[in-house]
């Protein structure tokens, strides 16, 4: 796994308490699962001959971001929210465990999805095509679930995309001062999010994943199709938002994705399009991932590790990009 500051190192007794506790079956195997940066995930054999995937949170106590605390319900929220009200391709939860009386932080038990992230599976040029439109496909599906309030359930709903946005930027300002950091971009964000308001009062609450890359998406050689796992950064807001993880990525603007556009246009219920309005709501989501990179590596990080440095250059480069537009 990953070397992060966040990750909850579980003893093989916690996990085996934890299973039998929940009668899901007699652990005969572990190992650590995945590549992701903040949670610890596990691959947990049992007697019963099936695998299942551990998920466990940060421990007790960890330097988090305010956005970050109790995302872990969120995950699980969202989860239910694709089962429930979409056809979509994800892992069923079928232990909760927010007690952190066994694992002592938040964990949940899932199915264990068969399947390869897409980044491992060294396709064509067409086979990646192929696999982008079920990807896109998927973003339209959840882009059709709706709310009255917007913003992460994790930290309370706003009336309006432009309440939310501005008080998921104020939140993350304030992690990184009290983290001893100034962030003048971040503040910056801020104020262009204010020069914005009108347009951002207008904009439709819709489902938004806001980490769809291709770490998060599984590929099952047999049967052609793609899974979606880790769904916890969503939020309620803005559809524009996810096509940052879409075509060149988040340092290139919304007109450099029109392929992208074409594919979710052909699929979608309501239409994107390359306008002045959807351009500036583009650029402020870049802002809004920017920011979060920039402060979430003073969290996670020590200067010197590869993905502090990554986490800088991508920032700077995310907010070159978008207060270009602005």
């Amino acid at each position: 796994m990953v070397i992060s500051k966040t990750k909850y190192k579980a003893s093989e007794a916690e996990i085996r308490e934890l299973f039998s506790f929940h009668k899901v079956g007699n652990v005969i195997d572990t190992a650590a699962l995945g590549n992701g940066e903040f949670n610890s995930a596990y691959k947990v054999l049992c007697d019963n001959g099936v695998s299942y995937a551990l998920k466990i949170a940060p421990p007790e106590g960890s330097k988090v971001l305010n956005y970050e605390r109790n995302m872990m319900k969120a995950e699980v929220f969202w989860y239910s929210q694709m089962h429930e009200k979409t056809d979509i391709l994800c892992p069923e939860v079928y232990v909760s465990d927010f007690s952190k009386e066994i694992i002592k932080s938040n964990c949940f038990i899932m199915e264990m999805m068969p399947g390869e992230p897409l980044w491992a599976m060294g396709f064509s040029a067409e086979e990646y095509e192929a696999v982008q439109k079920q990807k896109i496909c998927m973003l339209t599906k959840i882009h059709r679930i709706t709310n009255d309030g917007y913003g992460y359930i994790q930290t309370g709903l706003m009336a309006s995309w432009y309440e939310a946005l501005k008080d998921m930027a104020i939140r993350l300002v304030a992690d990184c001062k009290s983290l001893g950091h100034d962030t003048p971009d971040g503040e910056r964000f801020v104020r262009l999010i204010d020069k914005h308001e009108k347009l951002l009062e207008a904009v439709p609450c819709r489902m938004v994943n806001f980490d769809l890359w291709d770490s998060n998406v599984l590929y099952n050689a047999r049967t052609g199709k793609i899974c979606w796992i880790d769904p916890e950064r969503g939020f309620w807001g803005d559809p524009v938002a996810d096509f940052i993880t879409l075509g060149p990525g988040q340092k290139a603007p919304l007109s450099a994705k029109q392929k992208e556009l074409d594919f979710y246009n052909d699929m979608a219920w309501e239409k994107i399009f390359i306008t002045e309005e959807t351009e500036i709501r583009y650029a402020l989501a870049v802002c809004y991932l920017a920011l979060i990179e920039e402060v979430e590596k003073y969290v996670r990080y020590e200067p010197d590790n590869p993905t502090y440095i990554r986490n800088t250059i991508d920032s700077r480069e995310m907010y070159d990009m978008a207060f270009g537009l602005l």
